[in-house]
C-alpha cells in the first residue's frame, strides 16, 4: 500500500498530486485484477482479501481533498476544468473497481474448465496492461503530449483484443451443458461484463487523454 504523509502531501504541486492519485488508484485496480486471478485459481481467501482491500482502502481521499483545496489557487498548463475532469476520471476507476469488488464478493464461483480459466486469465492480463498504460499516460500528459497520445493508442488496441476474447468467453459460457448451475452461469457472465466495463472506462479515459493531448498540442 502506498503510504501518504500529510506534511509531504501539502508540498506537492497539482501535477504531483495527480500522479500520486493515479498511482494509488492504479494500485487498487491491480489489486482487484489480482483478486480475480485468485478466484480463477480457486484461492478464495486471497480473492476475498484483495477485494476487501479495494473496498476498504481510502488512502486516495486525502489526496483528493488536497487537490481540491489547491487547484483553484494554481496556475496550470491545462484549464482547471480539464484538470478537474481528468481527476474525476481517475476517481471513477476507484468507483467502478469498488462496485465490481462488492458484486464479486456476493458469490464464489468454481470455473467450468481450464480452457475458460486460461481465457479469463488472458483478458485479465490485457486489463492489467491497459490499467498501467493509462497510469503512464496520465503522468506523461504534463510532460510529453505526443507520448501520452501514443500510449493511449496502445490502450485502444489492447481493448480491441479484449473485445474479441470477450465474445469467445461468452460463446464458451453459453455452450456449456444446460444442467450447469445457473447461479454460476450468471456470476461468470457478470464477471466478464464487469471486466469489460472497467476496460471500457479505461479506453474512454485514454480517448479523453488523447483529446487533451491534441487540444494542447495545437497551442504548444
Amino acid at each position: 500500500m502506498i503510504e501518504i504523509d500529510e506534511k509531504e502531501l501539502n508540498k506537492l504541486s497539482i501535477d504531483k498530486l495527480t500522479h500520486l492519485f493515479m498511482d494509488v488508484i492504479n494500485e487498487q485496480n491491480l489489486k482487484l485484477i489480482e483478486g480475480i486471478e485468485f478466484l480463477v485459481e480457486e484461492n478464495f481467501d486471497s480473492f476475498e482479501k484483495n477485494l476487501r482491500y479495494v473496498i476498504d482502502t481510502n488512502t486516495e481521499v486525502k489526496i483528493k481533498k488536497r487537490f481540491e483545496s489547491k487547484i483553484f489557487k494554481s496556475k496550470l498548463m491545462f484549464s482547471k476544468g480539464d484538470r478537474l475532469k481528468l481527476f474525476t476520471k481517475i476517481n471513477d476507476i476507484k468507483n467502478i473497481g469498488e462496485f465490481i469488488a462488492n458484486k464479486m464478493l456476493l458469490y464464489k464461483a468454481v470455473f467450468p474448465d481450464d480452457k475458460f480459466k486460461l481465457q479469463i486469465q488472458s483478458v485479465l492480463k490485457s486489463l492489467k496492461i491497459i490499467s498501467n498504460e493509462v497510469a503512464d499516460a496520465v503522468k506523461s500528459i504534463g510532460i510529453d503530449l505526443s507520448k501520452a497520445h501514443d500510449i493511449c493508442e496502445e490502450v485502444k488496441e489492447e481493448r480491441r483484443k479484449m473485445r474479441i476474447e470477450e465474445f469467445q468467453l461468452l460463446n464458451q459460457l453459453y455452450n456449456y451443458d444446460m444442467d450447469y448451475l445457473s447461479r454460476t452461469f450468471l456470476y461468470l457472465k457478470e464477471l466478464i461484463e464487469s471486466i469489460m466495463m472497467l476496460a471500457d472506462h479505461l479506453k474512454n479515459f485514454a480517448e479523453y487523454i488523447q483529446f487533451l493531448a491534441t487540444k494542447y498540442l495545437v497551442f504548444d
